[in-house]
């Protein structure tokens, strides 16, 4: 379309339109705008003036447009937009660029789900990426040719919309609204109040005179008119109308008036295109058929390599091309001035001939190092007829192109397999690929498959040990250790796997074991290994056994020699462990710490391992955030716990961990009185999957909320037989008198309402022996709780509370406040009853815990005994005194011009969950955006800060 001069004709409005965003964005509140129409109607046009207009208010300004060639490639359009690139001088660029590669990543379970191709680590990457640049100056991304973008850059831009109104951010995207796909459910699953959609429809006939007037140097003679509405309004066709009368020499400018020679039809489009490009010399034809093949846009160097000509000789072919209006030279690339001129030249090179461009290109591309997703795409456009090039590529790229495009590596690796030999050798190595790309792909069971076809088909030594992991891998992934063991007992009296393997599959049974409840079995297994290991001197296996025998032990009888286990095990960084590994041992030791105790060494750990889980991802992203979640709880930073929640969901749908983050959430809002938003998490928790191994060790917290969830609907007998039916037979395939010897005080409690004084003794000692072993202040708390319920002692409750205090745990020591202060009304000692309802109170206030208040006021005022006439302040929910201690530490640096990554860095963690904390801090405060919020703190400061002296 054509600026009369920076304006583009007929399109005044939507112009006008994104404008305004442009300017609100700059402001500080971010805004999104997605422009849909057919080829030709200037969608392109549209965000090129845009880009213009928000340049000239200062903001940084990033653009790229998706290839349908791409759609395969995992990040494809995100990472080109945001200029990611291992080579970048910038170190943020650099960085992210290595992680895109994924090399810590390569053979981990993948997640399940359409979004699986979509890793979460390299999502958060590109976020942070962008957090970063709305810091340094306001930013503008535009995103051209939506409906050819992969999915993960889809996610990314899903995942930004949740927080753009926070950012100095303008988002654009544009797409033809066919073919339909992912872009348009995007698109239209945004509220009306927080996006913008322009639907751009064919000029109006003044628009389209005004457009002609503008071409032609004249206003359009009444025969021009009527061959412009052939055009049907679109400026594409009305433009190449235009140019090619031009050319033709058929317009005639008399007296202010553009008309043409002979009264005709307009011809097609196509035609016009065609038209254009018969102008042209047969060399500078042929360069653009070839150009046409690489893609929307490519490098001179591309160019030259798959032409077979040197750049210097291909500049006098770009300067014609781009005079004639075909290409466009952006600097770095070459792009084709519309994607139908593309198209023109792309049908008329013959199939056989594209086929044979797209391998050289490939072959070009490999042979300059480029990225193997780069090699991959015209390799998946048109498959080589011979497997030679494929196959020798593939076995070399093959580890990079299954961490970081999976999907793309599968139809590649069948293709090999479909071209190569019966009798290839290489066919096992193949195969040993294609199962490592269906396991990070989250595609467990074939993976299996693939791997025990491979093993029963390949006799290459080196190659039975690997393929074997995969089928442990992805057997235990998705919550079979079952037959994880069978195929680990096959594994270790074969031949072709070495004693050290065998030993290492040795550790991984134990774990299976474990997770299986079978306990005793489980530590004589890790017991022989930590023997065999240290006398290999093998580390990893040695890390497996250490982490089982610190896990058994802390069921059975949690104590520092326990924990002296865990840190054992989190201790060892042999070089052949897998960045996983240690993620899990570091993950479970945070675990151990919060059983005994030991806040800050919990808290410690988790900063220590919070950028490695970032960039890691898979399963251990949502425990990392269910991990953080459980430490807030237990010490009663609640809003904190729920922000780290909404943090962790996302990931966790896809690797079956939102049964326990929901878990913790429900007990959250029931504590709080908010029963339908309980009633909410408990019924998608109960929709969600329980396979996932790691799930199983967390089963108890959604027991948990259920349980409370019946006292809160007012039947305490169904919560007693709920609890008291997986004390007795377990709870995710743990021992439920070892996995749930927490909940003994509720038990207790219960038994003693329904007069069954034989069980709520049983419970009491359980808690004894937890607390006698572990000497820790949370269960020695639990011990004197349910001593002081059953002796109907309000000093052994207070004890109680004192530990309780000591560990910390407001809830716990706000109950046994309520308990002890119930005894004491019914002993008739009000003053001290009163009291102790008082100091229970305070507590539950802190937290929001309004059922847990009325409740305690509720038993209380059975026996007459009120709260004091000086009440606890009453929580708040909006407003400065509503913002959590971590929330005024967030907004203090807000207010210092710190981006999402650079906050999470400084209070190790996680963007995400800095994310949710400046959102609920805009809502608290009314607030829309980022710089309302840093204006709003600096101002406070400035009227605390003390005057300066005369």
């Amino acid at each position: 379309m054509v600026y009369f001069p920076e304006r583009l004709v007929g399109r005044e409005t939507e112009t006008a339109k994104m404008a305004g965003l442009a300017g609100a964005a700059k402001a500080g509140t971010g805004q999104v705008a997605f422009v849909v129409g057919e080829a030709g109607l200037g969608k392109t046009a549209l965000l090129e003036l845009t880009m213009e207009t928000a340049r000239s208010l200062g903001m940084q300004v990033l653009h790229a447009a998706a290839q349908e060639r791409e759609r395969q490639h995992p990040f494809a359009v995100i990472s080109a937009c945001l200029g990611v690139d291992t080579q970048s001088a910038d170190a943020s660029l650099a960085r992210a660029a290595e992680i895109l590669r994924g090399e810590g990543r390569y053979g981990m379970p993948g997640g399940t789900g359409e979004e699986a191709e979509s890793d979460f680590a390299t999502v958060e990457t590109m976020l942070s990426l962008i957090d970063d640049l709305c810091t340094q100056q306001p930013l503008a991304l535009f995103l051209d040719g939506l409906q050819w973008a992969d999915s993960a850059s889809l996610l990314v831009v899903q995942r930004l919309l949740r927080s753009i109104h926070q950012l100095p951010l303008l988002l654009v995207g544009a797409y033809r609204p066919v073919p339909q796909g992912e872009v348009d459910r995007l698109s239209l699953s945004l509220a009306l109040g927080t996006r913008t959609m322009l639907e751009l429809t064919p000029l109006s006939p003044p628009a389209v005179s005004a457009l002609l007037a503008g071409l032609c140097g004249g206003a359009p003679g009444p025969r021009l008119r009527r061959m412009a509405e052939g055009a049907a309004g679109n400026p594409l066709y009305v433009m190449e109308l235009a140019a090619a009368l031009q050319r033709e020499g058929a317009i005639d400018l008399h007296d202010g008036l553009a008309e043409v020679s002979v009264d005709c039809r307009a011809p097609s489009l196509p035609h016009l295109i065609t038209h254009r490009l018969r102008y042209l010399r047969e060399e500078v034809l042929q360069a653009l058929r070839v150009a046409s093949v690489l893609g929307a846009s490519c490098t001179l160097t591309d160019l030259s390599a798959v032409l077979d000509r040197s750049a210097h000789e291909l500049l006098s072919i770009v300067a014609e091309a781009e005079t004639a209006g075909i290409l466009q030279d952006t600097g770095d690339r070459l792009i084709f001035r519309h994607d139908l001129i593309r198209h023109a030249l792309y049908d008329a090179v013959p199939g056989s001939a594209r086929a044979m461009l797209h391998l050289r290109m490939a072959q070009a591309l490999a042979r300059a190092g480029a990225v193997p997703e780069r090699v991959a795409e015209h390799l998946l456009v048109a498959a080589p007829a011979s497997g030679d090039f494929l196959i020798g590529w593939l076995l070399g790229s093959a580890v990079p192109l299954t961490s970081r495009a999976p999907a793309m590596a599968l139809l590649l690796i069948d293709q090999a397999l479909a071209l190569a030999d019966p009798t290839d050798p290489r066919r096992g190595q193949l195969q040993l690929y294609r199962a490592v790309a269906q396991l990070s792909s989250g595609r467990l069971a074939e993976a299996e498959e693939t791997a025990r076809c491979a093993l029963t088909r390949t006799r290459a030594p080196g190659w039975e040990g690997p393929l074997r992991w995969i089928i442990v891998h992805a057997s235990f992934a998705r919550g079979r250790p079952d037959l994880t063991l069978v195929e680990i007992r096959a594994a270790c009296g074969r031949p072709g796997v070495s004693a050290l393997e065998a030993l290492r599959f040795r550790a991984f049974s134990a774990l299976c074991l474990f997770a299986l409840g079978r306990l005793p079995e489980a530590g004589a297994v890790a017991s022989a290994v930590r023997r065999a290991a240290e006398a290999m001197d093998d580390d990893t296996a040695l890390a497996d056994a250490l982490h089982v025998l610190a896990a058994k032990r802390f069921l059975e009888a949690p104590s520092t020699e326990a924990l002296e286990l865990a840190r054992h095990a989190a201790r060892l960084t042999p070089e052949p462990l897998h960045p996983a590994q240690r993620i899990r041992l570091q993950l479970t030791l945070v675990n151990r710490y919060m059983d005994l105790d030991r806040q800050q060494d919990a808290q410690r750990t988790l900063a220590a391992v919070h950028e490695t889980t970032e960039h890691t991802g898979g399963v251990y992203l949502p425990w990392y955030h269910l991990s953080c979640a459980l430490l807030a709880f237990h010490t009663g930073r609640w809003d904190d716990a729920l922000t780290e929640i909404e943090a962790g969901l996302d990931p966790g749908e896809h690797f079956r961990m939102c049964r326990a983050l929901r878990g913790v959430a429900a007990l959250i809002s029931l504590h709080r009185g908010r029963q339908s938003v309980a009633e909410a998490h408990l019924t998608a928790a109960a929709a969600e999957p329980d396979s996932g191994t790691i799930t199983w060790f967390y089963e108890y917290l959604p027991l948990c909320a259920e349980a409370l969830a019946d006292e809160a609907r007012g039947h305490p007998e169904r919560a007693y037989t709920r609890l008291t039916t997986a004390f007795d037979r377990g709870v995710g395939q743990l021992p439920g008198q070892l996995a749930l010897g927490f909940l003994a005080p509720d038990l207790v409690r219960l038994a003693l309402t329904r007069n069954d004084s034989t069980n709520a003794r049983r419970y009491a000692e359980a808690a004894r022996r937890r607390a006698d072993h572990s000497g820790a202040p949370y269960h020695l708390g639990a011990a004197f709780r349910c001593q002081g319920l059953l002796a109907r002692d309000p000093d052994l409750l207070l004890e109680a509370a004192r530990c309780y205090h000591e560990a910390p745990r407001p809830l716990s020591e706000a109950h046994a406040y309520t308990d002890a202060a119930e005894l004491l009304a019914q002993q008739r000692r009000p003053a001290q009853a009163r009291a102790l309802l008082d100091q229970a109170l305070e507590i539950y206030t802190r937290l929001d815990a309004q059922w847990d208040a009325a409740r305690a006021l509720a038993r209380l005022r059975a026996h007459a005994v009120h709260r004091s006439a000086r009440r606890p302040r009453s929580s708040t929910r909006h407003g400065w005194e509503a913002l959590t201690d971590t929330e005024h530490i967030v907004a203090g640096h807000v207010a210092s011009g710190h981006s999402n990554p650079e906050i999470a860095a400084r209070m190790y963690i996680s963007r995400r969950t800095v994310g949710s904390h400046v959102s609920h801090i805009l809502q608290k405060l009314g607030m829309t955006s980022r710089v309302e919020l840093a204006a709003e703190v600096i101002r406070r400061r400035s009227l605390e800060e003390p005057p300066l002296p005369d």
